[in-house]
């Protein structure tokens, strides 16, 4: 009975042992399903046209981005980005990222319907916190139904310790002189003022002021 039970698990091994291997062999074949992806480039082209104008085109948006002088007032310098699409976008959105060293205002809406073929002129101050230098980038995203297409420009400001743009430009020291005349000027008509009050009211405010006895 027992050598009947050795030659019957025996058998059974037997036989189960190609199809363990049959099921072995089926995993290790199992390919594993290839996602392709299109990562198709985007021809995109660069041109510093001068120190403070730099054009960026690709096939969605030429993009503008114009470099003014610095204010002597605010301390700020203005920047002009001119967009013109390549395809209309009902939702063009405005985007400009800069360092927290420095402060953006943009002076125009963030969305924007824009036509094809048309130029939008949006502006933007961007101000300095502190010494250095810092890129500033400003984007142009159109936001499509299931996607969206993009455009950016960017640019390089240094700053002195006196937060003053380098190099200086001749425009922002002549209204920096201008500045400081205006100061002196209203100094000059203050102290005038103060002078003419003082002449016109002394003798009452004497007379007031004096005793009757």
């Amino acid at each position: 009975m027992k050598k009947f039970l050795f030659v019957l698990l025996v058998s059974l091994n037997l036989i189960a042992l190609p199809v363990f291997a049959s099921g072995t062999n089926e995993e290790e074949e199992t390919e594993t399903p290839v996602v392709n992806t299109n990562t198709e480039p985007i021809e995109q082209e660069t041109v510093q046209i001068d120190e403070n104008t730099t054009k960026v085109t690709n096939k969605y948006f030429d993009l503008v981005l114009i470099k003014k002088a610095q204010s002597a007032f605010g301390q700020y310098v203005p920047y002009e980005l001119q967009v013109t699409p390549h395809l209309n976008s009902p939702k063009t959105q405005i985007l400009w990222s800069s360092p927290t060293t420095l402060t953006i205002s943009p002076q125009h809406k963030e969305f924007i319907s824009m036509e094809q073929g048309k130029t939008y002129k949006v502006r933007a101050n961007v101000k300095p916190l502190r010494q250095g230098t810092y890129d500033i980038t400003v984007s142009a995203i159109s936001w499509q139904y299931d996607t969206n297409y993009t455009n950016a420009a960017s640019d390089t400001l240094t700053f002195d310790k006196g937060l003053v743009l380098q190099p200086t430009s001749a425009i922002y020291q002549i209204m920096n002189v201008v500045k400081y005349l205006l100061i002196v000027a209203a100094f000059v008509l203050l102290s005038w003022l103060v002078v003419k009050f003082a002449q016109r009211y002394s003798k009452k405010a004497k007379q007031w002021l004096t005793p009757p006895f």
